[in-house]
């Protein structure tokens, strides 16, 4: 398809032989400019390219791909100083203005983490310590993909500005016509205008919990980010819920429809966190080692009929194929909702989730444990290595374990495992905003506001998203491989601690190919001023079971 293309010469001297040539070939001019030597026609790709072996020409480039970058934001960095609080055995009283530990750990030198000396079970829990944040998050939208979120929240308010960040978003007022467009699901999308909770209304917690980590000016860190709330494991106020095959489908026409910001002259990078995940529910409330049928692990079935070494018995499960008992639930695998999140990173969504709260391994694609499975009586087979949906190995979701409260840096008990995992982060205790249901008053706010700490890979996902979007700030693209790109390059590397008991699939601390890498906040941009932005590629659980299809991590 013909475009409009300026050509610059080299020497002023060719340009009048260079102008006939280009007539004589029917190349349609657009502009001559006097004293200048670039002129511009009309072509296609292929001719520009051809063009460009010409030896006078020193350039062939499409006018469309010059924009101006306004370099009102680079860095806005802000600091935190004060009390931080990791749980230890003291368990001493909680206070709202403590921050959350993952702000030390992360942003902090290997000094003010306190290897050692900070957490489980050390008995010290309060350190007094200042901290440098090397971004804010301004002119970022992230989406919090959660329970619904209450829109009053203080935290929500922007430290600058004393407005709130959080978006009331009609989803379906505004997006409908164009979901319908692209959806291919066979799903009818939800109809009507959502009416979000107030804090003193709102007895979910657990996507105010997420959204303060990420958001909120206190307990999160992309401060003075926009704040976007789509409910999918309960109902906002007004009834709506976006079902599983439809939470991709808004992102994307989101993403793709969204508004140019004024302020920056390009539409904002959209970054959403999924602490959630499909489920499997286990027959009488809880997985008994009767209820197993079979087991095909590393392409070898096994059964009563065919036991294993060690025998057909529940020790030998849990030690030779790391099956966990007692659970409720097990993780779901999709296809479809993987391939529904491949589709809108590929529009430019990051997609950041909490790997799972299972304990289980999860495998590579293709990897000699991905087509590990499980037949469970009234279940039926189902692989039980590849994670929860959306957040699985092969959707290409930046899948988040979480890192304990322990002293010695260890991944937390919980937490799935394993080589798919891209980073751990701190999720074990951290103190958040909260629902009105068992949350302290946050006293800093007063009035309906409240906060708590609660533990899950729900937890850890969401410091990734929050850094993700400090990140993001200023960026004109920002994508997934923006995003593992720094996780390779400024993470933390060989200083967690693993396999204290001997690393089998029974340890509860057992590494099996996870890496040793946890998440660290660090400017990227060395310099003062601008600079390019960096580019990288990549080379659900216990904590909050509920009676649903999805499970919260």
């Amino acid at each position: 398809m013909d475009k409009e293309y300026v050509v610059t010469l080299h020497r002023k001297e060719d340009l009048e032989q260079f102008y006939n040539e280009m007539q004589l070939s029917n190349f349609p001019l657009v502009m001559k400019r006097p004293l200048s030597r670039n002129t511009h026609y009309m072509m296609t790709e292929e001719q520009a390219e051809q063009l460009r072996q010409d030896p006078r020409v020193w350039g062939v480039e499409p006018v469309d791909g010059f924009h101006i970058r306004r370099t009102i934001t680079n860095n806005e960095p802000y600091t935190k100083s004060g009390t931080f609080w990791k749980d230890g055995p003291a368990a001493s009283s909680i206070s709202g203005t403590y921050f959350q530990w993952g702000h030390l750990h992360c942003a902090g030198d290997q000094a003010q983490r306190r290897k050692n000396n900070w957490g489980d079970p050390t008995g010290t829990e309060l350190v007094n310590d200042t901290v440098s944040v090397f971004n804010n998050g301004k002119h970022v939208d992230v989406v919090i993909v959660d329970d619904p979120v209450s829109y009053d929240s203080q935290e929500w308010y922007s430290p600058s500005t004393g407005q709130t960040r959080f978006v009331q978003y009609q989803w379906f007022n505004e997006l409908n016509t164009i979901v319908n467009s692209i959806d291919d699901d066979n799903q009818s999308e939800p109809t009507g205008t959502i009416t979000y909770g107030t804090n003193g209304s709102t007895p979910q917690y657990h996507g105010i919990h997420v959204t303060g980590t990420a958001c909120g000016q206190h307990y999160g860190w992309a401060r003075e980010a926009n704040i976007y709330n789509m409910a999918v494991t309960d109902s906002w106020p007004s009834g709506q819920q976006v079902g599983a095959l439809l939470i991709f489908d808004y992102l994307r026409a989101f993403h793709r429809n969204k508004p140019i910001n004024p302020d920056t002259g390009k539409r904002n990078p959209t970054v959403t966190n999924h602490s959630y995940g499909g489920i499997y529910f286990m027959p009488n409330q809880f997985l008994q080692f009767s209820d197993v049928i079979a087991v095909n692990f590393q392409g070898v079935s096994y059964s009563s009929g065919n036991p294993p070494a060690g025998g057909w018995n529940q020790s030998t499960l849990e030690s030779s194929f790391g099956i966990r008992f007692g659970y409720d639930t097990y993780p779901a695998w999709s296809s479809a909702v993987a391939a529904d999140v491949q589709d809108a990173i590929d529009d430019g969504v990051v997609i950041i989730g909490a790997a799972g709260n299972d304990n289980l391994l999860m495998a590579e694609v293709n990897d000699i444990n991905w087509n590990n499975t499980m037949t469970v009586n009234t279940v039926g087979t189902f692989y039980y290595n590849r994670g929860g949906w959306p957040n699985t190995p092969d959707s290409g979701s930046i899948l988040v374990g979480a890192l304990q409260d322990h002293a010695e840096f260890r991944r937390s008990t919980y937490t799935n495992f394993g080589p798919s995992i891209d980073v751990y982060s701190p999720g074990d205790n951290i103190l958040s905003s909260y629902g009105n249901t068992g949350g302290f008053t946050d006293n800093k706010y007063g009035g309906s506001n409240f906060y708590y700490p609660i533990s899950g890979t729900s937890m850890a996902s969401p410091q990734v998203c929050g850094i993700a979007a400090i990140l993001a700030s200023g960026k004109s693209r920002f994508t997934n491989s923006d995003v593992l790109g720094y996780l390779n390059q400024h993470s933390i590397y060989n200083d967690m601690t693993f396999d204290i008991a001997g690393g089998g699939l029974a340890d509860n601390t057992c590494r099996q190919g996870s890496p040793n890498k946890y998440l660290h906040a660090e400017n990227p941009r060395k310099s003062v001023g601008y600079t390019t932005e960096v580019v990288g590629n990549r080379t659900s659980g216990m904590t909050f079971p509920r009676p649903r299809m999805y499970h919260e991590a």
